[in-house]
């Protein structure tokens, strides 16, 4: 079995957003928390790969939560029918590591964009772990917390 893995991305799609303005002014220095989770879901048939990245963004003090949103990166892996046994798609750690990363960034540019002109302008998530987000079925909720002056 060959676990060369070659792979282009093929498209990025904004699937949910939301942003709530909160009724309080934020203060300057306030702290954000990001709460993340990655899934990895599969077409087998078009060999794709859907790494949808879902964020929440609150604040401290704010009850409500100010933003969430759901982006899918999708890739396309030439040689996928590779790491497929009968239902169930593996790949190793560190292709599943480069994934989540180059998905990571791309959300953070997706959100970068999304947050212009908004109360949230000058927030932007945190470099995170890729690693953290590995966990046996691939998907894990990490917390980032943030402080933004």
């Amino acid at each position: 079995m060959d676990k060369n893995i070659s792979f282009a991305v093929t498209g990025i799609e904004l699937l949910d957003y939301a942003i709530t303005t909160p009724k309080q002014a934020i203060a300057a220095g306030t702290p954000y928390r990001f709460d993340l989770n990655i899934e990895h879901r599969f077409n087998i048939e078009q060999k794709r790969v859907f790494v949808v990245v879902t964020v929440r963004v609150h604040a401290d003090g704010i009850e409500s939560e100010l933003v969430s949103a759901k982006v899918s990166c999708i890739y396309n892996i030439v040689n996928l029918e590779n790491f497929v046994e009968g239902k169930k798609v593996t790949f190793p750690p560190d292709f599943i590591f480069k994934l989540n990363s180059i998905s990571l960034s791309t959300v953070r540019g997706v959100l970068f964009t999304l947050f212009r002109g908004t109360f949230l302008h000058n927030v932007i998530l945190p470099v995170l772990d890729p690693k953290a987000f590995i966990s046996e079925n691939h998907q894990s909720k990490p917390r980032a917390d943030a402080k933004y002056n």
